[in-house]
């Protein structure tokens, strides 16, 4: 994990004023620039480190989120970290909530209090993802999208419920497939999909050869599973820049199963979001 530099220190510290340093509404700017530049590496790291929380660039974000919501669907982003997959939703949606109502889950508290604090129009739930009776509190849900970790699962909770083991990235797969009718976008490692797109060489095609064990044991549980690529290179310059503290080859996929075992949620009731209305 790279160390902060003093730049980014800095940003960090301008971002920590603009979240508290009055209680005023920020504006758009504001917002997407503590998305950019609020580093939890300044807190010696260390969350960063356990949970592998590489927060997702921005721009990367956006893209990724576009075509997720509409119509008045519900999104889950999971593993939400500071809402920069929520943020990229609600732009998408023209921040109206008779098109889109997000709900972010999220373990740390510290990164939903911030979250909290930039997008007052997400429904923010403190709470480990891999926790059944989180889900057990919620409703179904139309869309999920997720930038999760990407090493082995941490969590204090029994995980027998998900039907999976393996990495987080496709134990929160399987999570999204359960808890979202129309399935999960997500952003995942090259290794843990059917995918070689970003950086690749397209003259050999856009799919892997060869699946390592655990994604075959993932998709041997779902024989019915869809997978989309969205055409995203994320190893361009662009996208690439914007990673903190790693930079892993990832690709932007949906996974949709229609014969997913879905768990007995209630439906969602209608829920009055704010309106934002920013200068």
């Amino acid at each position: 994990m790279s160390k902060i530099t003093k730049q980014q220190l800095k940003q960090h510290e301008e971002a920590e004023q603009l979240l508290w340093g009055s209680d005023r509404p920020l504006n758009r700017h504001e917002v997407e620039f503590c998305l950019q530049h609020w580093d939890p590496r300044a807190d010696s790291g260390r969350h960063v480190a356990h949970n592998q929380a590489y927060f997702t660039p921005v721009t990367l974000a956006c893209e990724a989120a576009m075509y997720v919501g509409g119509n008045g669907r519900r999104v889950v982003d999971i593993c939400a970290g500071t809402g920069r997959l929520a943020y990229g939703v609600l732009a998408a949606n023209g921040w109206q909530p008779q098109e889109v109502q997000v709900t972010a889950v999220e373990f740390n508290p510290e990164y939903v209090r911030v979250g909290r604090r930039l997008l007052p129009e997400v429904e923010w739930i403190l709470g480990d993802c891999y926790d059944l009776s989180v889900w057990q509190s919620l409703p179904r849900f139309d869309e999920a999208i997720s930038n999760p970790p990407f090493g082995a699962v941490v969590t204090e909770h029994d995980t027998d419920w998900v039907g999976y083991r393996g990495p987080a990235g496709l134990t929160v797969a399987a999570i999204g497939l359960q808890v979202a009718r129309l399935g999960i976008k997500m952003i995942l490692p090259q290794v843990q999909t059917i995918f070689r797109y970003s950086g690749a060489d397209l003259r050999y095609g856009t799919h892997s050869d060869s699946y390592p064990g655990y994604l075959k044991k993932f998709m041997a549980q779902r024989p019915d599973l869809e997978w989309d690529h969205t055409s995203l290179d994320t190893e361009v310059e662009a996208y690439k820049s914007e990673w903190r503290g790693a930079a892993p080859v990832v690709e932007v996929v949906s996974l949709h199963d229609p014969e997913a075992s879905l768990l007995p949620l209630s439906p969602m009731p209608a829920i009055s979001r704010p309106v934002c209305s920013w200068p």
